[in-house]
């Protein structure tokens, strides 16, 4: 499972799976609809992805909550030029490539909206589109208590 980590001199943060080693670093924030560029860390390198974030309303609980859109997987053109370690992924199957995107999305999810997915205002606050499937953290296995 993830969480956030962040440095002893409160600078920098990730969100990291301790025991996978894989962290999610957030690189990039910006651009008419507030795009977003990730780099998703892993023993075998790297995988850069931008996403794009939507605002709505849960028709049933009338609580307020944010999509992630992946726009870009295994690349981020626009961050290239300005963050030079950034390496494009290619992938070798559809299977690999949504294994990844499913392990970003859950990272994704416990980021929130800035490293502070786990104490969001309630659980579902955070959500991913992942191909028209939606997740929240309850269905990786986080459970919170609303609040």
């Amino acid at each position: 499972m993830f969480e956030v980590e962040v440095t002893k001199d409160g600078l920098e943060h990730r969100v990291i799976d301790r025991g996978t080693g894989i962290y999610l670093k957030w690189l990039v924030v910006g651009g008419p609809y507030f795009t977003e560029v990730f780099n998703l860390v892993h023993a075998d390198g790297s995988i850069p992805f931008t996403t794009a974030r939507e605002r709505s309303v849960d028709p049933e609980t009338g609580l307020p909550f944010f999509v992630f859109k992946f726009l870009t997987f295994g690349s981020a053109p626009k961050a290239h030029r300005n963050t030079k370690d950034l390496v494009n992924r290619t992938f070798d199957d559809e299977t690999e490539k949504r294994h990844w995107m499913k392990t970003a999305a859950e990272a994704l999810l416990v980021f929130g909206s800035g490293y502070n997915g786990l104490k969001l205002p309630h659980p579902s606050y955070t959500r991913v589109d992942l191909d028209g499937e939606i997740y929240t953290l309850k269905d990786f296995g986080y459970t919170l208590s609303s609040k």
